[in-house]
């Protein structure tokens, strides 16, 4: 095969591994989002009690109830009890839709649960309570944020690693149509007999020796010239 059909199918072969890493890293991403659940990442759970928050990175939390809960009907009071250096924290409530039965966005939310809204201004080592008529359930803004980067990264992976696979098939495909048009050039060898002659070698590509006479040189008939020996080399 010749070296070039090698590289080709290489680099081929390689772009296609590539692509399907880079698809399956994307698949990864879009499973992520569709499998977090509510239960699992909330900091807080109820109807009302104290919530101790320790996240310093974070100072939201989403409020997530029942889809049983009509969102015109739902109502959350904050207050701070202390370690808050503003004492300022507070329930932003989301747009409920025309009848008032379900939260604007409600489309995009796990299953069994409604996005009410957000409670904001909460400091790391800070105590809130939280009173509601509802049970709800708490998760740090930044869960969302992380499925919501998860998902733009698979959707760019497996964009990209779909244009990846597709392009090394096409080198692939080229490697091989050189692979069957391109022949590996086989050097030619020689030697000189004894008699001054040059003999080229074909027994690689399956012919018989071929020899090469040289004039006559002032040493005498047979002897090779180093004129005749130069202009060998500038035929062959």
């Amino acid at each position: 095969m010749h070296v070039a059909a090698k590289v080709t199918l290489g680099i081929g072969v390689g772009m296609l591994v590539l692509g399907i890493l880079l698809g399956g890293l994307g698949a990864r991403g879009f499973g992520s989002a569709a499998e977090w659940s509510v239960e699992e990442e909330a900091v807080w759970s109820g109807s009302s009690g104290v919530h101790e928050h320790t996240d310093s990175q974070d100072g939201v939390l989403l409020v997530f109830v029942s889809d049983e809960v009509r969102c015109d009907e739902f109502t959350l009071n904050v207050s701070v009890i202390e370690g808050d250096s503003d004492e300022k924290v507070w329930y932003t409530a989301g747009w409920c839709t025309e009848d008032g039965r379900l939260p604007v966005g409600y489309e995009d939310d796990p299953d069994g649960w409604l996005h009410m809204g957000e409670v904001r201004g909460l400091e790391s080592g800070g105590s809130y309570e939280f009173v509601s008529e509802d049970n709800l359930v708490a998760v740090p803004e930044g869960v969302i944020r992380e499925i919501i980067e998860s998902v733009v990264g698979g959707f760019f992976g497996a964009l990209g690693g779909g244009s990846c696979a597709c392009c090394g098939l096409l080198i692939m495909l080229l490697g091989l149509i050189l692979a069957f048009t391109m022949k590996e050039e086989v050097p030619t060898s020689y030697k000189v007999d004894a008699e001054g002659r040059i003999v080229l070698d074909h027994s690689e590509t399956g012919g018989s020796p071929e020899s090469v006479q040289n004039s006559d040189s002032p040493d005498g008939p047979g002897v090779g010239s180093s004129e005749d020996t130069d202009a060998w080399y500038k035929q062959n």
